[in-house]
């Protein structure tokens, strides 16, 4: 098996449990605290490898330093949007609408023939398959707005404010994915770019921590430190340091569609969070996405074996 493959995979079922595992836990702490605890760590450590053992990235990142600008901006808008929609709304919806749009918004953009890194030559009939991802993201929007998702305490206000949060969130990852390949392509590393890419969203998930901001006991108990800490270890660190490796694998369009399992292991993941309940619309939804998305694969090799020329 690829290794792109692989690290994407490892990556997907962690986001399974960290979806399901966050989303419970925001109901309990502070937002911003358990941002600014999880990608501090993620920082740190990342930084510290690229200190000790990486030094000659120090000088290869100061010719990147726009690049860094725009992951930071873009990681900032992408993580804090999926966290405000997860702690709003149902985490399988949520997880489907963010690795969705990340799909629909690089085909969009190649067939307009705008490519952030590498061109990915497209088909009309793949343009045709995401515009039914589209559709089937629409269609989850419904079932939220009318509320028989598997959360239905809150308000119509909050539902539409997680769900314009969900769909940001999926066009700033799949853009800012873009670049932290293009920043890989000039010779930074997984680590470096790691190291360099939360400094935005620590600041100001500091400065929220600072003022008190947000629903929530603060993250000061030290049991409950712990368990956060060790789940942006296991559930946020180490995978994405498997997605970042496994990006410059393979095409961003192949990790999109590789990511389209996740949504139904967070779904198979909330029977274990009892504030949720089992949604026949939400669970449709997401088979309609995730059969869409397995179309789009298998049009996508299909597409390269016939590129190939035959032998003789």
């Amino acid at each position: 098996m690829n290794w792109g493959v692989g690290l994407i995979l490892l990556f997907v079922a962690a986001a399974a449990a960290r979806d399901v595992f966050f989303g419970h836990v925001f109901q309990q702490y502070r937002f911003f605290d358990i941002v600014l605890v999880s990608f501090s760590i993620a920082t740190l450590l990342f930084g510290s490898v690229v200190l000790s053992r990486q030094r000659a990235q120090l000088v290869r990142l100061k010719d990147q330093w726009g690049d860094i600008v725009r992951a930071n901006i873009g990681t900032a808008a992408a993580w804090l949007s999926f966290f405000v929609a997860l702690k709003t709304l149902e985490p399988a919806i949520v997880n489907t609408i963010h690795t969705g749009m990340g799909s629909v918004t690089l085909v969009g953009l190649g067939a307009m023939g705008w490519h952030i890194s590498r061109p990915v030559p497209l088909r009309p009939l793949e343009v045709a398959i995401q515009a039914g991802v589209l559709f089937s993201l629409l269609a989850l929007s419904a079932v939220v707005l009318l509320n028989v998702s598997g959360l239905t305490t809150r308000t119509a206000s909050e539902n539409l404010i997680g769900l314009v949060f969900a769909f940001a969130s999926g066009v700033f990852i799949s853009l800012t994915s873009d670049v932290t390949r293009r920043m890989h392509d000039n010779g930074i590393t997984a680590e470096a770019v790691l190291a360099v890419r939360f400094f935005l969203m620590i600041g100001i998930a500091a400065g929220m921590h600072l003022v008190g901001t947000g629903e929530g006991a603060p993250l000061t108990d030290a049991a409950a430190l712990a368990r956060v800490t060790g789940a942006a270890l296991v559930l946020i660190v180490a995978p994405l340091y498997a997605l970042q490796l496994g990006l410059v694998r393979i095409s961003a369009v192949g990790t999109w569609i590789i990511l389209a399992l996740g949504p139904c292991l967070v779904f198979a993941a909330q029977a274990f969070d009892g504030r949720l309940h089992y949604s026949p619309y939400t669970l449709a939804c997401i088979i309609a996405y995730s059969a869409l998305v397995i179309v789009a694969n298998a049009v996508r090799e299909w597409s390269k074996r016939r590129a190939i020329p035959a032998p003789g």
